[in-house]
Protein backbone atom coordinates (compact mmCIF):
# COMPACT_ATOMS: atom_id res chain seq x y z
CA UNK A 1 0.00 0.00 0.00
CA UNK A 2 1.06 3.52 -0.79
CA UNK A 3 1.22 6.37 1.65
CA UNK A 4 -2.00 8.37 1.68
CA UNK A 5 -0.53 11.70 2.73
CA UNK A 6 -1.38 13.17 -0.65
CA UNK A 7 2.03 14.64 -1.45
CA UNK A 8 2.59 12.27 -4.36
CA UNK A 9 6.08 11.25 -3.28
CA UNK A 10 5.30 7.58 -3.91
CA UNK A 11 6.80 6.40 -0.62
CA UNK A 12 5.58 3.09 0.69
CA UNK A 13 3.50 3.23 3.84
CA UNK A 14 5.17 1.90 6.98
CA UNK A 15 2.00 1.47 9.06
CA UNK A 16 -1.75 1.69 8.81
CA UNK A 17 -3.49 3.74 11.47
CA UNK A 18 -6.94 2.38 12.23
CA UNK A 19 -8.94 4.87 14.30
CA UNK A 20 -11.60 3.01 16.25
CA UNK A 21 -14.67 4.82 17.50
CA UNK A 22 -18.40 4.19 17.37
CA UNK A 23 -18.50 5.28 13.68
CA UNK A 24 -15.56 3.22 12.42
CA UNK A 25 -17.43 0.29 10.88
CA UNK A 26 -20.67 2.20 10.17
CA UNK A 27 -22.03 4.00 7.16
CA UNK A 28 -21.20 4.09 3.47
CA UNK A 29 -17.42 3.89 3.91
CA UNK A 30 -17.43 0.74 6.04
CA UNK A 31 -16.82 -1.72 3.21
CA UNK A 32 -14.11 0.47 1.66
CA UNK A 33 -12.39 0.62 5.06
CA UNK A 34 -12.63 -3.15 5.39
CA UNK A 35 -10.98 -3.53 1.97
CA UNK A 36 -8.16 -1.19 3.00
CA UNK A 37 -7.60 -3.18 6.18
CA UNK A 38 -7.60 -6.45 4.22
CA UNK A 39 -5.07 -5.01 1.76
CA UNK A 40 -2.82 -3.83 4.60
CA UNK A 41 -2.97 -7.27 6.23
CA UNK A 42 -2.15 -9.00 2.92
CA UNK A 43 0.82 -6.65 2.53
CA UNK A 44 1.92 -7.49 6.12
CA UNK A 45 1.70 -3.79 6.96
CA UNK A 46 1.56 -3.22 10.72
CA UNK A 47 -1.85 -1.94 11.74
CA UNK A 48 -1.74 0.42 14.71
CA UNK A 49 -5.16 0.78 16.27
CA UNK A 50 -6.22 3.90 18.15
CA UNK A 51 -9.21 3.15 20.38
CA UNK A 52 -11.13 6.32 21.14
CA UNK A 53 -12.44 6.42 24.70
CA UNK A 54 -13.55 10.06 24.80
CA UNK A 55 -17.37 10.23 24.51
CA UNK A 56 -17.11 13.68 22.90
CA UNK A 57 -15.12 12.06 20.07
CA UNK A 58 -17.63 9.21 19.71
CA UNK A 59 -15.63 6.85 21.91
CA UNK A 60 -17.07 3.53 23.02
CA UNK A 61 -16.16 0.35 24.85
CA UNK A 62 -13.86 -1.97 22.91
CA UNK A 63 -16.41 -4.77 22.94
CA UNK A 64 -18.50 -2.75 20.47
CA UNK A 65 -15.98 -3.56 17.72
CA UNK A 66 -16.62 -7.29 18.05
CA UNK A 67 -20.25 -6.59 17.16
CA UNK A 68 -19.65 -4.39 14.09
CA UNK A 69 -16.30 -5.41 12.55
CA UNK A 70 -16.53 -7.66 9.49
CA UNK A 71 -16.29 -11.26 10.69
CA UNK A 72 -13.44 -12.20 8.36
CA UNK A 73 -11.24 -9.48 9.88
CA UNK A 74 -11.97 -10.66 13.41
CA UNK A 75 -11.30 -14.30 12.43
CA UNK A 76 -8.05 -13.23 10.73
CA UNK A 77 -6.80 -11.78 14.02
CA UNK A 78 -7.23 -8.04 13.52
CA UNK A 79 -7.75 -7.52 17.24
CA UNK A 80 -4.99 -9.84 18.48
CA UNK A 81 -2.70 -6.83 18.98
CA UNK A 82 -3.57 -4.28 21.63
CA UNK A 83 -5.07 -0.98 20.58
CA UNK A 84 -3.67 2.25 22.00
CA UNK A 85 -6.31 3.84 24.20
CA UNK A 86 -7.05 7.48 23.38
CA UNK A 87 -8.33 9.15 26.52
CA UNK A 88 -9.63 12.63 27.23
CA UNK A 89 -8.53 15.47 29.44
CA UNK A 90 -5.08 15.43 30.96
CA UNK A 91 -4.42 11.94 29.60
CA UNK A 92 -4.92 12.93 25.94
CA UNK A 93 -1.32 14.06 25.37
CA UNK A 94 0.04 10.82 26.85
CA UNK A 95 -2.36 8.82 24.67
CA UNK A 96 -1.18 10.64 21.55
CA UNK A 97 2.48 10.21 22.51
CA UNK A 98 1.96 6.46 22.95
CA UNK A 99 0.19 6.35 19.59
CA UNK A 100 3.05 8.23 17.92
CA UNK A 101 5.54 5.81 19.46
CA UNK A 102 3.54 2.84 18.17
CA UNK A 103 3.76 4.43 14.71
CA UNK A 104 7.54 4.61 14.97
CA UNK A 105 8.10 8.10 16.32
CA UNK A 106 11.24 8.76 18.31
CA UNK A 107 12.60 11.88 19.94
CA UNK A 108 14.90 12.27 16.95
CA UNK A 109 12.09 11.99 14.38
CA UNK A 110 9.96 14.42 16.41
CA UNK A 111 12.75 16.99 16.47
CA UNK A 112 13.30 16.52 12.74
CA UNK A 113 9.56 17.03 12.10
CA UNK A 114 9.55 20.22 14.19
CA UNK A 115 12.48 21.57 12.16
CA UNK A 116 10.67 20.74 8.89
CA UNK A 117 7.44 22.36 10.06
CA UNK A 118 9.31 25.43 11.32
CA UNK A 119 11.05 25.75 7.95
CA UNK A 120 7.70 25.39 6.21
CA UNK A 121 6.16 28.06 8.45
CA UNK A 122 8.99 30.45 7.66
CA UNK A 123 8.63 29.74 3.96
CA UNK A 124 4.90 30.38 4.10
CA UNK A 125 5.58 33.70 5.82
CA UNK A 126 8.07 34.66 3.13
CA UNK A 127 11.02 34.73 5.50
CA UNK A 128 14.30 33.07 4.57
CA UNK A 129 15.93 33.14 7.99
CA UNK A 130 14.84 32.80 11.57
CA UNK A 131 15.62 35.89 13.63
CA UNK A 132 14.15 34.65 16.90
CA UNK A 133 13.90 31.18 18.42
CA UNK A 134 10.57 29.53 17.77
CA UNK A 135 8.14 29.25 20.66
CA UNK A 136 6.07 26.71 18.72
CA UNK A 137 3.34 29.14 17.62
CA UNK A 138 4.55 28.93 14.03
CA UNK A 139 4.12 25.17 14.08
CA UNK A 140 0.42 25.53 14.84
CA UNK A 141 0.01 28.17 12.14
CA UNK A 142 1.77 25.99 9.56
CA UNK A 143 -0.28 22.92 10.35
CA UNK A 144 -3.46 24.96 10.04
CA UNK A 145 -2.35 26.00 6.56
CA UNK A 146 -0.98 22.70 5.30
CA UNK A 147 -1.00 19.14 6.60
CA UNK A 148 2.55 17.89 7.12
Amino acid sequence: PRSSDGDGDGEEATHMLLYLNRSTWAGDGAEALAEQVRAARRAKLPIVMAHENDAVRNGCIFGHFFEVTPRDLIADGLYHDLAVGCHSGPHRQVSLALLAKALGATKQTAQSRVRRVTTLALTLRGSSSMTEPSNGDDVGEASATQTV
